[in-house]
């Protein structure tokens, strides 16, 4: 790959961001072979999109540079198919207004929604970034901050099972991000691996949570978004009552997804793996995985308690907040939390390697002994985290129990192959996302 000044047509190594001789920005030039991409060089508002990032179901992400300051942000363009599809538009606006509404450092950062014109106009044509949703456009684009690292899914892909260490780290901040938006009242809905990216620090990988393209505010006055494939999230991380089709979905069900993702970056394999959707929907709905501490023999295993209760069928058996999931699988590592959010926090911030030695000096709780009901772990002297706790608050998020009539499981097993046979192709297109 190599990139292009827009001035004087000198060619640089791709890394070559600015021109020498001009400072013109550079843009990258096509492969010999590939599709032409209309959309290099485009403007879009004040920025210019200067090179390919990645390629999803939705749309593609450039790395594009503002015009002025030269500072470098991703844009997101809907792919031409998906841009004429009114329920996609809308779920692609309603990521942004609900990216852009969340304060919280474990989020995407989105700056600006609009709409895109045809790319065939030169590459200085502007844009109206605020054209509203429905008028007659060649695209829409997002734009966020830009990130380097990558998914969590590909990471997962690539090399199975993390480090207790590692995972850890990133299932804090995970449920910090997921607390911050359940206190806004949204739900994400469809958070799996590829939605969750890991962006490079100096003490271990920094959470974004990706796509919010699924939510559903529980406040919500605006249009739902009902086509299959927009809001029931990806069938391997679903909740049981995604998986039937269930409209009392809430901050339970996101929590389910946790665990399931949590699952497996200890143990390397899906919590619900099968060979077909049907399966796969089955399975949430009647069975337990295998336990973790089968599948990942170095975890402890009061872990496998506490996974029990967050892939309940029942969400009214569940933690009542994703930080009360992340307390209780701390606690059976034998780690130390100071009570509410804080203490989550403090583990957040830790570096990597101070979460191998605090591991290392831990002394998890003896498991339960079968059938006995469960206890509250005991205090240990596992070394705590180099930093200050800051002071105990109570968690911010408390929702009473939705009242949830119980079910046979021939009903149960009905429900499911009546919900699977509606929403079959939908799972699969999402599955190939």
């Amino acid at each position: 790959m190599s990139r292009r000044c827009t001035v004087c047509g000198t060619e640089y190594p791709d890394e070559v961001a600015f021109c020498g001789h001009d400072g013109a920005i550079n843009v990258q030039v096509q492969r010999p072979g590939d599709p032409a991409d209309r959309r290099l060089g485009q403007r879009v508002g004040d920025h210019v999109l200067v090179a390919r990032v990645a390629d999803g179901a939705m749309g593609r992400v450039y790395e594009a540079r503002q015009v002025d300051s030269r500072a470098r942000v991703a844009i997101k363009v809907l792919h031409d198919d998906v841009a004429s599809d009114r329920v996609a538009v809308e779920r692609f606006k309603r990521e942004y207004e609900t990216a852009a509404s969340l304060d919280s450092r474990f989020v995407v950062r989105v700056l600006d929604f609009g709409a895109l014109p045809a790319a065939a106009a030169s590459p200085g044509v502007a844009v109206s970034p605020g054209a509203a949703v429905g008028a007659s456009k060649d695209s829409w684009f997002m734009t966020m901050e830009y990130l380097v690292g990558q998914e969590l899914g590909g990471l997962l892909r690539a090399s199975k099972a993390m480090e207790p260490a590692r995972a850890l780290r990133v299932l804090c901040q995970v449920g910090l991000g997921l607390d911050d938006a359940h206190g806004f009242g949204v739900i994400h809905r469809d958070l799996k691996p590829d939605n969750v990216f890991l962006c490079e620090g100096p003490e271990g990988d920094e959470v974004r949570l990706l796509d919010f393209g699924s939510v559903k505010l529980q406040m919500e006055t605006g249009p739902k978004l009902t086509a299959f494939g927009t809001t029931l999230g990806s069938p391997v991380y679903m909740s049981p009552e995604q998986a039937m089709g269930r409209q009392d979905v809430d901050h339970r069900s996101d929590g389910f997804a946790v665990a399931s993702i949590l699952y497996e970056m200890l143990s390397g394999e899906v919590a619900f793996g099968a060979g077909s959707v049907a399966e796969i929907l089955m399975r949430i709905v009647n069975e337990m995985p295998i336990p973790l501490s089968v599948r990942a023999p170095g975890v402890p295993q009061g872990l496998d308690d506490v996974l029990e209760k967050a892939l309940a069928k029942d969400k009214k058996a569940r933690h009542g907040s994703v930080i009360e999931f992340v307390r209780a699988v701390l606690e059976a590592f034998g780690l130390p939390v100071a009570p509410g959010r804080a203490g989550i926090e403090v583990w957040a911030r830790t570096a990597v390697p101070e979460w191998r030695q605090a591991l290392a000096e831990s002394t998890p709780p003896a498991p339960r002994p079968f059938g006995a009901p469960p206890v509250p772990p005991a205090a240990t002297g596992a070394a705590t985290p180099a930093r200050a706790a800051a002071a105990p608050q109570t968690d911010a998020f408390d929702v009473a129990p939705v009242g949830q009539a119980s079910m046979k499981p021939w009903v149960l097993g009905a429900a499911v192959m009546a919900a699977v046979a509606v929403l079959g192709l939908g799972a699969l297109a999402l599955l190939a996302r």
